[in-house]
C-alpha cells in the first residue's frame, strides 16, 4: 500500500495546491485552517477545487516546464521571472558555496556583477576574483554609487607572504598546512611535503616565530634552505626546486619580497577586485589558494561556528583551477576544494563559475548548495549541469533549445521552496572604463597596512659556485657553474667513459636536466662525447670523457 492509496480527490488536491502555492493569501490559509480542522462543506471544497484547477490550467498552457518560482522576499533579487516579477531570496542564502555553469557569452559576468553589488552592503569584505580578464573593475563606479570603495589589485601589485602566519593559527599547523598547498600547486610528489614542512619548521625557529616573532621567512628563504640540503631526497629536493624558481622569477622579490606582506585577515574586511590574469597557471594557484586558503583556516582556528556571512569570494572561470583531471592525474589540485564545504559554518560565502561541466572536480557539485546554470554548448554540458538540479528530461531539452545569454535556471540552497525555476538578470549599464593607473590608485587604501619587504641583494635563482681557471699566461679567470653542472661534471671526472644515461643516477639529476646540460658542458670543453657502436641492434652508445680543463675545474672548484 503506498501513500496515495490513503488519501481521498480533496487531499490530493490540498497536497498538489500546497506544491503550487496556491493558498499564500489569507483567504487560502483559512481554507487550509479549516481542511486541518475537517471542516469541509461544499463551499471549502469547492474553493480548493478551484483555486487548483485554475493554477493547474495556467501551468499546462505555460510555454516553459518549470514551476513558477514562490520566491518573494529577501534582500537580494536573483533575477526575474517570465511576467518581469523579481525573485528575490535573503542574502544569507549565500552563505554557502555556490556554482555557476554557463559558456562565453552567456552572461556570467554579468550575473556576478548585478549580485556583487547588491550584496556589497551585506558584507565587510567580498573578493571577487578574475582569472582570465579584467571585468570586475568595471564595477568601481557602481559601488561608490553606493557606498562601497571598490580596491583593484592588478596581477602584478600584490604583496604577499605565503609564509606568513595567519591569524590566530599556530604555526606548526600553518607550516604543514602551506606545506601540502605548495605540493598541490606546484604539482610536487607527495614526499616533497615533508621536505617542504620541516625545511618551513626550522625557518620560522630560525626567525623566532614560536616565541612570536612577526618577520617572517619568505618563499626566496624556503628555496634557498631546500637548495642548501644536500643530504634531502634528491627527486623531491629537485623538483621543488624547479617548480618554486619558476615562481619566484616570474613574481621576483616585488610581489614575494615581505617579510610581512598583506595580512590576509585584514584584506578579509575590504572589497577588493583580483586580477590575476597574464600570471602563470601555477602562479594563479598559488595567490588565489594562499589567500582562500589562509582566511578559511585563521576562522577555523578562532572557533568561529554558524556566523552569518561577513566575507563572500566570487571566482569567476574557475575551470582549471577546480579540474578533476588535476586532480586525479600526478599529484596536482589545490585547497580550496579541501576546505570549501567548511565556508557555511565559518560566515564565508563562495561562489564559483566554470564553463562546462566536463572536467569539473566531482567535489564542487556536493560541497555547493545554490546551483545556477546558463547557456550551454551541447546536450551533454545541460545533462551533466542539470542533473545538479535535478532536472527532468524534458526541463534539460527544454534548456537546449532555449536558453539565451542572460537567462539562467537556478535552485536557492534553503528555504521552503526548492525546485528549479527560470530567470532572467538584467543588463548592466554601459560601465565607466577603470584605466590602470585609476586602479592602482585604489591601492591607497591598503597603504595603512603592516608591510615589511626583504632587502635581497642580488638574489639569483641559479646558485653560483666559483671554479678557478689558470689560463697559458697563468692569468686568473673565474668560471662559474650551476648546482647541475658541478654534479654533473664531478659525476663524469669520477666515472669516465660511461654511457650518458648512467650520470642520472650518479650525478642525481632528471634526464631532461642531463639533455639541457650535455651542450653546455661540450661547449665548454670540460667534456667530450664518443659515439661507440653497442654491438646490438638499436642505437649507438654515447660514452662521456673529462677533458683537463673539466678535471681542473672540478679541483679548483670552491664552494
Amino acid at each position: 500500500m503506498n501513500n496515495n492509496d490513503i488519501l481521498n480527490d480533496i487531499d490530493k488536491k490540498v497536497l498538489l495546491g500546497r506544491q503550487l502555492g496556491v493558498f499564500k493569501n489569507p483567504l487560502g490559509q483559512k481554507l487550509l485552517q479549516l481542511y486541518g480542522n475537517g471542516i469541509l462543506d461544499p463551499w471549502a471544497i469547492g474553493q480548493i477545487n478551484k483555486r487548483v484547477d485554475k493554477q493547474l490550467r495556467k501551468e499546462a498552457f505555460r510555454a516553459i516546464p518549470f514551476k513558477q518560482p514562490q520566491l518573494h522576499s529577501g534582500e537580494l533579487i536573483l533575477g526575474a521571472d517570465e511576467k518581469h516579477h523579481p525573485i528575490k531570496s535573503p542574502v544569507q542564502y549565500m552563505n554557502a558555496g555556490s556554482l555557476l555553469v554557463a559558456n562565453t557569452g552567456s552572461g556570467k559576468t554579468t550575473l556576478v556583477s548585478f549580485y556583487a553589488a547588491q550584496i556589497a552592503h551585506h558584507v565587510k569584505g567580498m573578493w571577487l576574483v578574475d582569472l582570465r580578464k579584467k571585468e570586475f573593475r568595471l564595477l568601481k563606479a557602481e559601488f561608490a554609487s553606493r557606498g562601497v570603495d571598490l580596491v583593484i589589485v592588478r596581477s602584478r601589485k600584490f604583496k604577499i607572504n605565503p609564509l606568513q602566519v595567519p591569524y590566530h593559527v599556530d604555526p606548526y599547523e600553518y607550516a604543514s598546512t602551506i606545506a601540502d598547498v605548495l605540493v598541490k600547486v606546484l604539482n610536487l610528489p607527495p614526499r616533497a611535503s615533508v621536505l617542504l614542512s620541516s625545511s618551513i619548521i626550522k625557518m620560522y625557529k630560525e626567525f623566532n616565530i614560536f616565541n612570536g616573532g612577526q618577520k617572517y621567512p619568505t618563499l626566496f628563504h624556503l628555496f634557498e634552505a631546500v637548495r642548501n640540503n644536500r643530504n634531502a631526497n634528491s627527486q623531491a629536493r629537485q623538483a621543488i626546486l624547479d617548480n618554486l624558481e619558476a615562481i619566484l622569477l616570474a613574481f621576483g622579490t616585488e610581489m614575494l619580497g615581505y617579510y610581512r606582506g598583506w595580512p590576509v585577515h585584514e584584506l578579509a574586511r575590504l572589497q577588493i577586485a583580483f586580477e590575476l590574469a597574464g600570471q602563470p597557471e601555477a602562479g594563479k594557484d598559488l595567490v588565489l589558494n594562499y589567500l582562500v586558503v589562509a582566511e578559511l583556516i585563521s576562522r577555523i582556528s578562532q572557533g568561529i561556528s554558524n556566523r552569518g556571512m561577513d566575507l563572500w569570494m566570487s571566482i569567476d572561470e574557475g575551470q582549471r583551477l577546480f579540474s578533476q583531471r588535476k586532480e586525479s592525474i600526478g599529484h596536482g589540485g589545490n585547497s580550496i576544494t579541501d576546505l570549501a564545504g567548511l565556508v557555511r559554518g565559518i560566515g564565508a560565502g563562495l561562489f564559483i563559475s566554470v564553463l562546462t561541466p566536463d572536467d569539473l572536480s566531482n567535489k564542487i557539485p556536493a560541497i555547493t548548495s545554490t546551483k545556477l546554470m546558463g547557456r550551454c554548448g551541447s546536450i551533454p554540458e545541460y545533462h551533466a549541469a542539470g542533473q545538479f538540479m535535478g532536472l527532468t528530461k524534458e526541463q534539460i531539452v527544454w534548456c537546449a533549445h532555449n536558453m539565451v545569454p542572460g537567462m539562467f535556471v537556478g535552485q536557492v540552497s534553503e528555504g521552503p521552496w526548492r525546485y528549479p525555476f527560470l530567470f532572467r538578470v538584467p543588463k548592466m549599464k554601459q560601465l565607466k572604463v577603470v584605466a590602470d593607473h585609476q586602479a592602482d590608485e585604489s591601492l591607497k587604501s591598503l597603504d595603512s597596512l603592516d608591510v615589511e619587504p626583504v632587502e635581497f641583494s642580488g638574489w639569483s635563482a641559479v646558485e653560483r659556485i666559483e671554479v678557478k681557471d689558470y689560463a697559458v699566461h697563468k692569468t686568473q679567470k673565474v668560471v662559474q657553474l650551476t648546482d647541475s653542472e658541478f654534479r654533473l661534471l664531478k659525476a663524469i671526472v669520477d666515472n669516465p667513459m660511461l654511457s650518458s644515461s648512467s650520470y642520472v643516477k650518479l650525478a642525481r639529476i632528471s634526464p631532461n636536466t642531463l639533455k639541457k646540460l650535455r651542450p653546455i658542458l661540450i661547449e665548454k670543453g670540460f667534456i667530450v662525447e664518443h659515439i661507440m657502436d653497442s654491438g646490438n641492434r638499436g642505437r649507438s652508445k654515447r660514452v662521456w670523457e673529462p677533458l683537463d680543463a673539466g678535471k681542473q675545474a672540478i679541483t679548483d672548484t670552491t664552494i
